[in-house]
């Protein structure tokens, strides 16, 4: 099977890395953290934007764990995480309207807009519910990370856009039939992805205990990433 080449953008924890990793994928998280998912040979610290860039050549100083120079290949998938902090609707303080506020966001605009752009040939953007889906671009898929949860028991509701580019949606059954299993399990609680805060759905887990741990991605989700992308990019390309 051909390898594809797999850049996660703006991800530490690695869990959308290891995904594609278990399937014998050459994929590699990035950020500008050190990584917090047992794998540093997987990891590049360093802008997402100049290791895309660095793709069609280039002299370059990056290097692994172990110091050694990091060959930047040709990328066949781009998966990334934009940060949200500027960009969700959570945020309703008093300096919302702030001068300083409202360049970041400019920043922020710009930033998911130069990865949307990017030369790789197929293209995921997440982020939750805001200000590029109503204001900017408008998401390609809404998906929930329960949908995927007989296997990683996700039964919360965390309302999460995709943005594709030349990949096929998202695919889960609520059922069990003669071709698929069933993956959707029912929802019993809600997180709101700003605050870590839970509905007055019945209850199952703890809350977000923190920002990294409420942005910290879906292994149901990742797993379906994984294998339904990396398929169909090999069926059609």
């Amino acid at each position: 099977m051909r390898k594809l080449n797999v850049l996660i953008g703006c991800e530490e924890s690695q869990i959308v890395c290891s995904a594609f990793r278990e399937l014998g994928h050459n994929a590699f998280s990035c950020d500008l953290q050190d990584c917090s998912g047992g794998h540093p040979e997987w990891h590049i610290k360093y802008d997402v934007l100049t290791v895309i860039k660095l793709q069609n050549g280039g002299s370059t100083d990056i290097r692994d764990i172990n110091g050694n120079m990091i060959d930047i290949p040709k990328w066949d998938l781009l998966v990334a995480f934009p940060p949200c902090d500027y960009l969700s609707f959570a945020y309703t303080g008093k300096e919302r309207y702030s001068a300083d506020r409202l360049q970041k966001k400019i920043r922020a605009y710009q930033f998911f807009l130069d990865l949307w752009k990017a030369d790789i040939p197929h293209i995921c953007l997440e982020n939750p519910m805001g200000y590029i889906h109503s204001g900017l671009l408008p998401c390609t898929q809404i998906i929930e990370p329960y949908y995927w949860g007989a296997e990683f028991g996700e039964s919360y509701k965390k309302r999460t856009c995709l943005w594709l580019k030349n990949l096929p949606k998202l695919q889960y059954s609520k059922v069990d039939t003669l071709f698929y299993e069933k993956t959707s399990v029912k929802c019993t609680h809600l997180y709101h992805s700003g605050s870590g805060k839970k509905s007055k759905l019945p209850e199952l887990g703890k809350p977000f205990a923190d920002k990294k741990e409420r942005s910290r991605f879906h292994r149901g989700v990742t797993k379906a990433m994984a294998t339904q992308w990396s398929n169909y990019i090999l069926e059609n390309y």
